[in-house]
């Protein structure tokens, strides 16, 4: 059986540079289940000319649509999909529930990946009417309706929080309608006991790391500025910045020559040796986060993470048990680091408690065999 994979973008448009992000490792890893069950796994994305590429053994088919209205890309990737696959017998999955179009074939599934309009219309809009007053408020509105008609266009809806869920019953008047599974997130790395215990026994020099893509909406500023007070305040505290983004000049200017802060960049197979190189993990989101996989894989590497109480990340961390949680500003976040960097005891108890709760929820398998009987069920009606 095929299973046809829609998304806007696994590769560029030119089908050249392959795409590197959350969601893009989410549906490879989805890829994966697909093959474990012995279905023929596709993804179909936009291009500007046609193209077929392979990533493992997943094909990528570029859709020619990049010229063409963009409101009319989604369901041109559908019709594309429809001519490849039969939709009576074959499996289609709107790779998210934004790049869904309305579909009542029991057969296809759309994943929800967190709110991400939880920031302020600024954010959405070059409109200046749009960024402040009624005209924002109205702009806000439209975003929180096409978010639930999104949502509303397939039957079959996987989340990956419950974050989603609660805010979705809350905007409709009835019953959720079809059928809706929560698979939180996961970690494709765990460390060993091993490396965790070796962790406890390093007091001396605290390493904090912050391996986000350097935006507003990710932090990067509140981060900047608790990290230059931590840095004046303590004397064993070094920070590493790992990333990319449209702000990294500005941090890197920022912390020019002081020695204790580093900046990097690592690729996906590095992620469990970078964060078993550091103490404290800190995920300061402003907005938009699902059941974050940077909480989940500093987690799985016996990291003590202080994260903001955003979104889907409060679905995984009980503040104090197994990290910390902050509001998402500068005061909360410096008050939740320091919190752990002077007490010794409570961080071996967090990276402990954290690390078992990556085991046994945020584990791959445990993920790919909830998504299994999803695939299956839907499958055999």
């Amino acid at each position: 059986m095929k299973v046809a994979i829609i998304y806007r973008q696994m590769f560029d448009y030119d089908g050249v540079n392959q795409c590197i992000g959350g969601i893009e490792t989410y549906l490879l890893k989805l890829s994966e289940v697909c093959e474990e069950i012995g279905w023929q796994p596709m993804l179909f994305q936009c291009a500007n000319k046609p193209f077929k590429r392979m990533i493992n053994n997943l094909e990528v088919i570029g859709v020619p649509v990049v010229k063409l209205d963009q409101k009319l890309w989604k369901q041109e990737l559908f019709k594309a999909v429809c001519k490849e696959v039969d939709i009576n017998k074959d499996l289609v999955i709107f790779g998210a529930d934004h790049y869904s179009v309305p579909s009542n074939s029991p057969r296809c599934i759309s994943i929800q990946h967190g709110i991400s309009w939880d920031l302020p219309t600024r954010y959405f809009t070059k409109k200046k009417y749009c960024k402040s007053g009624l005209g924002a408020q109205l702009k806000k509105k439209l975003l929180i309706r096409s978010s639930v008609k999104y949502f509303e266009n397939c039957k079959n809806r996987v989340c990956v929080d419950y974050n989603f869920l609660n805010w979705y019953r809350t905007m409709i008047s009835e019953e959720p309608k079809g059928r809706i599974w929560v698979i939180p997130n996961f970690t494709s790395v765990l460390a060993s006991r091993e490396q965790i215990n070796r962790k406890k026994h390093n007091n001396e020099i605290i390493k904090i790391l912050f391996a986000r893509r350097f935006t507003q909406y990710r932090g990067v500023q509140i981060m900047a500025e608790a990290t230059e007070i931590i840095l004046r305040k303590y004397k064993n505290i070094n920070v590493t910045f790992a990333g990319e983004g449209p702000e990294e000049e500005w941090l890197r200017q920022r912390f020019s020559g002081d020695r204790r802060v580093n900046f990097t960049k690592y690729y996906p197979n590095e992620v469990l040796d970078i964060h078993l190189s550091h103490d404290i993990a800190v995920i300061p989101s402003i907005a938009s986060e699902g059941t974050s996989l940077s909480v989940a894989e500093a987690m799985g590497a016996g990291c003590i993470v202080v994260a903001t109480a955003v979104g889907g990340i409060t679905n995984m961390i009980i503040d104090g048990y197994n990290g910390i949680l902050v509001m998402p500003n500068t005061t909360s976040l410096l008050t939740g680091i320091e919190t752990v960097i002077k007490n010794h005891e409570l961080r071996d108890l967090i990276r402990e408690r954290a690390y078992e709760v990556a085991k046994s929820a945020f584990n791959l398998n445990v993920w790919k065999s909830k998504w299994k009987n999803v695939l299956q069920e839907v499958a055999g009606a």
